[in-house]
């Protein structure tokens, strides 16, 4: 029982480990802007930009985490399909970003912006989804009350 499912685990690969892989793929050296921009006179930028994609990937995955937990917690189907509107963005842009960068290397080269970017805009629709789904539920506690 055990090496059958031993055998399921390493035969297909999980979309955890697409994602480590495409994660990995994007942060390659030659894939910043600054790698193809800098003249030889420089030094090596890696490491900074190594740094800027952890600060982008960890606000986004922050951003990402904001919308499951609104998701979970709701219990109105209205409210959780407006909660993970934006995770379906997300994947939208990652799909766009990594087949463009597959076919074209210098295609977005900017990634990271684009990712930090809509973590900061997802940031503000929950905000905003929260206020108006507190507004909402108030007035209907001020309705129901005899």
């Amino acid at each position: 029982m055990i090496k059958s499912i031993r055998h399921k685990i390493t035969a297909q690969p999980s979309i955890l480990s697409l994602l480590a892989y495409g994660l990995l793929a994007l942060l390659s050296p030659n894939s910043f802007a600054a790698v193809n921009n800098l003249p030889s006179t420089q030094g090596d930028p890696w490491f900074w930009n190594l740094v800027i994609a952890l600060i982008v990937i960890c606000a986004t995955i922050a951003s990402a985490v904001l919308c499951i937990a609104a998701y979970r917690n709701w219990p109105q189907k209205g409210w959780r399909l407006g909660a993970l509107a934006p995770v379906g963005v997300l994947a939208l842009m990652l799909v766009i970003i990594a087949f463009a960068r597959l076919g074209d290397t210098i295609s977005h080269e900017l990634w990271p912006l684009e990712i930090f970017a809509w973590a900061m805009f997802n940031m503000i629709y929950m905000v905003g989804l929260m206020t108006t789904k507190r507004i909402f539920e108030k007035a209907d506690a001020l309705t129901n009350t005899p």
